[in-house]
């Protein structure tokens, strides 16, 4: 009985350290490109780093438990409280009996703030970067056969750093890409977009040229 005991509490030991073990595994990183194509000619393409992360989690274990009902039954055949015995009921139910220690994972993606966009031009393939990393969120989308991508400030439009839209005074810029021009328009104070809004004060986004 001894030695059993013993073992009993080398093993619990034994899987009590090796959940330690496994609940620091360092994260892992992984960057991925998503390339999305806009028309034949565009593509629009953005890296997003993915973080997987590890941690404990405690699983119940259930099996069958017996309950037994000890009592005494008298037959009181020469009279009361005579011809005892003791007797025994056994009821079977669902129980939990221990616990598990699994290690899970759990993955979660976060763009990083530049798109890439490449026009091919049959001869070459020009490539151009906006980096709104600083600024604020940008969405991009297709209108007649050109890129249209929107950014709104993240100090003066954006909701908890998210776009929802460019109404209401909202400093936002647009940038029109098709395969042959490019142009930027902005707005804030107005209803539409044009190339020069004097109410827009904030420091303007670029589109530049990267390297193939």
């Amino acid at each position: 009985m001894k030695k059993a005991y013993i073992l009993a509490i080398i093993l619990v030991v034994g899987i009590l350290l090796s959940a330690a073990a496994l609940s620091q595994i360092n994260p892992i990183k992984d960057t991925a490109t998503k390339i999305n194509t806009i028309t034949p000619t565009i593509n629009l393409e953005q890296k997003e780093t993915c973080t997987t992360t590890f941690y404990d989690e405690v699983q119940e274990i259930y099996g069958n438990c017996i309950y037994y009902h000890n009592y005494t039954s008298c037959l009181n055949t020469s009279g009361q409280n005579t011809d005892c015995s003791l007797q025994q009921d056994t009821k079977s139910f669902r129980c939990k009996t221990g616990e598990s220690i699994i290690t899970q994972n759990k993955t979660e993606c976060a763009p990083d703030g530049k798109f890439i966009i490449s026009i091919d031009k049959g001869a070459a393939v020009l490539k151009k970067q906006i980096d709104f990393s600083d600024w604020g969120p940008c969405v991009y989308n297709e209108e007649d056969n050109c890129l249209i991508v929107t950014c709104v400030s993240r100090y003066d439009g954006a909701h908890k750093g998210q776009f929802t839209d460019c109404k209401g005074g909202k400093s936002c810029q647009r940038f029109e890409i098709c395969d042959n021009s490019i142009n930027t328009l902005y707005k804030n104070s107005r209803e539409g977009f044009v190339e020069n809004d004097p109410s827009f004060y904030l420091n303007r986004l670029s589109i530049q040229e990267v390297s193939k």
